[in-house]
């Protein structure tokens, strides 16, 4: 009996080192981030116009690396680049969500420059909630952007970025209450080759300033999806070891056949399969996801996590760990769904 234990464990290790591992692509519905009160039907868009010190090159530009001033720019570039993000922000409020209202109010605020970002006052916003019925208000703090070239070859048209940064809160009026406080980072690439690295001849690449108004846009139109329910790619990973049962399970679940592949992981997923067993397990439990049985997974989960602590095997457990983050995080989005 040990000569076979040895053998089991040698096989076992011989198999893991030939193991493929793949990425599953998904997409889930994910719920908002913001949690917003109950019975808001009235909604009032500000910007506080407000810019910080350091932030001083708005009418710049590198070209490969090389600091320029723009010329022609519109001498109220930030107002109009302010509004865009706006106006996408509630154009897409107004798509998603059932309010009554939305209103923007860019001037309730005066342009005003700090090193540091000041509280809100809030009996502006008091005196803004009584005099328009606002239920909800969202501010864009401040905000902020830059443009660059790279270098390309002759005759080609140079691949060009935005980088956005902005600073957006949602305030309660009833409550003087700050609900959230988020900075945004959104970066817009234009290239004259598509994801593959095809050269596309025809591609024409956005100047600067409509590049700018470009990133504004999407700027408000990514802050606006923390407000509601929304289908989001994400990845899973599941294991193919050198067997045939293993191939043949992965041709099921190209073709989202799941109780097929459950069939064939089932087969390796008993102590006695030794490694295989995790490998199997972890495989059951997207399986599982897959077919939105949550609490199954995380079983299958927590059995492949008890074989690989017997194994010691840290790669695995700290997939399995990230892997049961992952379900336990969505089995709440599941639950706020349900709620809503």
């Amino acid at each position: 009996m040990k000569h076979l234990s040895t053998w089991l464990l040698m096989l076992s290790l011989a198999f893991a080192s030939c193991t493929v591992y793949k990425e599953y692509p998904i997409d889930i519905f994910k719920p908002g981030e913001i949690a917003i009160p109950p019975n808001i039907e009235n909604i009032a868009l500000i910007t506080r116009n407000f810019k910080y010190s350091n932030d001083t090159l708005q009418h710049y530009y590198k070209d490969n690396n090389v600091l320029k001033k723009a010329t022609n720019d519109p001498k109220k570039l930030d107002s109009i680049l302010v509004s865009n993000c706006m106006n996408e922000l509630a154009s897409n409020l107004k798509a998603n969500k059932n309010f009554n209202r939305i209103h923007i109010f860019p001037e309730v605020f005066k342009i005003h420059t700090s090193s540091k970002l000041p509280p809100i006052d809030f009996e502006i916003l008091d005196k803004l909630t009584s005099e328009t019925l606002t239920d909800l208000i969202i501010s864009l703090e401040t905000f902020s952007y830059f443009y660059a070239e790279y270098s390309a070859d002759a005759g080609v048209q140079k691949p060009r970025e935005v980088i956005t940064a902005s600073v957006w809160a949602v305030y309660d009026p009833a409550l003087n209450k700050t609900i959230e406080r988020k900075t945004m980072i959104d970066t817009v690439f234009w290239s004259v080759y598509d994801e593959q690295g095809n050269y596309q001849k025809n591609s024409k690449l956005p100047p600067r300033l409509s590049a700018l108004q470009i990133a504004s846009r999407i700027a408000g139109e990514n802050y606006s999806k923390r407000f509601f329910a929304s289908w989001q790619p994400v990845k899973r990973m599941y294991s193919i070891p050198p067997l045939p049962d293993f191939e043949a399970a992965e041709k099921y679940l190209v073709k989202g056949e799941w109780d097929n592949a459950i069939m064939l992981w089932k087969r390796y997923a008993a102590d006695k399969n030794g490694k295989m067993a995790i490998n199997a397990r972890y495989n059951l439990a997207l399986a599982y996801e897959m077919k939105d049985d949550l609490e199954t997974a995380m079983q299958w989960l927590a059995a492949a996590q008890q074989i690989a602590a017997d194994y010691r095997s840290k790669d695995d457990l700290k997939m399995i760990t990230a892997y049961q983050k992952v379900l336990a995080q969505r089995k709440k989005e599941v639950e706020r769904l349900n709620s809503m």
